[in-house]
């Protein structure tokens, strides 16, 4: 493995845990979304 390969596989890392997090964050503002519609949609 040379330094170039090495390099695409961190930023592939990266790019892959980055996507994690944020996917567990946009389904926590779902939620969020969901359990405060019904009040939304009251007012």
């Amino acid at each position: 493995m040379n330094a170039g390969e090495r390099v695409r596989v961190d930023s592939l890392d990266m790019r892959s845990s980055f996507w994690h997090g944020s996917t567990i964050t946009f389904e926590k503002l779902i939620r969020f979304l969901i359990e405060s519609s019904p009040k939304i949609i009251h007012l």
